[in-house]
């Protein structure tokens, strides 16, 4: 008996056929990928600067550096302090370089630290760009998470939107940690009705300029969550604070999620990033309260397994048995495709492996549950029906 995938050859190499019966003819929808300008850019001097500053944030916890003088690999964690003050991060001049690279110096001597794909030769990834990943994998939407690392964003999702037409929705951004919601309710609106981006991305990272003092449950952000509801649109959660002890940062932000959702059950939401954080689900796994928020009629989550289990081998069997346990729990129209492109293309698989993960792989779902990760459960949550 021979059990080998039909093949065909596309020019470049060999691809798999998926058989008739197990075709997906559904447009697959890849809701956590972005687009940028060279990172440390923005609309303004200090944008760039703020945007440099999370990105210090965002990398404290990489563990590989190298030493730029001769290539030595050095395995410390150089940009950790202790302390969750964002202000008191330590001057390392924090800057970017080029083939996907931050670079920094400590004591006089200069490093780097490979945080993006060596691809991004000027750390840009431009729309064409994207959509040439895109068709690759057979992803016909993309779906721009909004985070302040990426620079300010929603004008430029808004233009890339317009000169391509079908292939992106974006996630509103606004300014987390501001005080006056007031005005970040109309920054929401331009952004939605000016912009034409379908979702709001909150972030609760950017807080720490805060010093965390603010939680999404309170009453201060009630405008923008008013603004929301009127504009009928999703949130889309981002929950890891990078906080030294990222477990208590991120199990505390999963309680206020979990009264915000209760106490605002009109407004639907999704939990990014494969709902727990890579660098902590191995430690708790999904706990019960998370699984408890999912299971309520307003609250999804997106699915991305590969970015859980790198250090496995490809289909990452265990990834499977997680992603068959979610449904089990709070059910397949519950969960939706993320790849976290162009940054998993070097650190975990393919982008084509990443839609194939649940394409091919995944057995224990049907076609039509496949069907519904890989798009449908986005298009009906983002109104993409037309």
């Amino acid at each position: 008996m021979n059990d080998k995938p039909d093949m065909k050859y596309f020019g470049g190499g060999w691809e798999r056929v998926q058989p008739s019966d197990d075709r997906i003819e559904s447009k697959i929808i890849d809701i956590h990928c972005h687009i940028f300008k060279r990172f440390g850019t923005g609309s303004d001097e200090e944008y760039a600067r703020r945007s440099l500053m999370f990105w210090q944030y965002h990398t404290r916890d990489f563990t590989t550096f190298w030493r730029k003088e001769d290539g030595k690999r050095v395995e410390e964690m150089l940009l950790d302090y202790p302390s969750d003050d964002i202000y008191a991060m330590p001057d390392v001049q924090f800057r970017m370089g080029k083939y996907g690279q931050g670079e920094v110096t400590i004591d006089g001597v200069d490093y780097y630290v490979q945080f993006y794909p060596p691809g991004l030769e000027n750390l840009d990834a431009i729309p064409r760009r994207m959509i040439a990943e895109m068709d690759i994998a057979e992803v016909d939407i993309g779906v721009l998470q909004s985070d302040h690392v990426y620079g300010d964003v929603n004008a430029y999702y808004g233009e890339a939107r317009r000169a391509h037409p079908g292939r992106f929705v974006g996630l509103a951004q606004v300014h987390e940690w501001e005080e006056d919601q007031t005005a970040e309710a109309k920054r929401l609106e331009k952004a939605v009705i000016e912009h034409g981006n379908r979702g709001l991305y909150f972030s609760v990272e950017p807080l720490s300029l805060n010093h965390y003092l603010d939680h999404i449950d309170d009453s201060k952000f009630d405008p923008l969550w008013n603004k929301v509801r009127q504009l009928e649109i999703p949130i889309f959660w981002y929950l890891d604070a990078r906080k030294q002890d990222r477990v208590a940062g991120f199990m505390e932000r999963v309680a206020e999620l979990d009264r915000w959702s209760s106490a605002n059950p009109d407004i639907p939401s999704v939990i990014t990033h494969g709902i727990v954080p890579a660098a902590i689900i191995h430690e708790i796994g999904i706990p019960d309260s998370v699984l408890d928020i999912l299971k309520r009629p307003n609250v999804y989550a997106e699915v991305l397994m590969p970015a859980k289990w790198p250090a496995y081998e490809y289909p990452y069997v265990e990834g499977q048995e997680m992603l068959k346990a979610l449904c089990d729990d709070i059910g397949v129209e519950k969960l939706m495709y993320g790849s976290d492109m162009p940054f998993s293309g070097a650190f975990w698989c393919t982008y084509r492996q990443s839609v194939d993960f649940i394409r091919v792989h995944c057995d224990f779902l049907s076609v039509d549950e496949k069907a519904l990760v890989l798009g449908g459960n986005a298009a009906r949550l983002l109104d993409l029906s037309t």
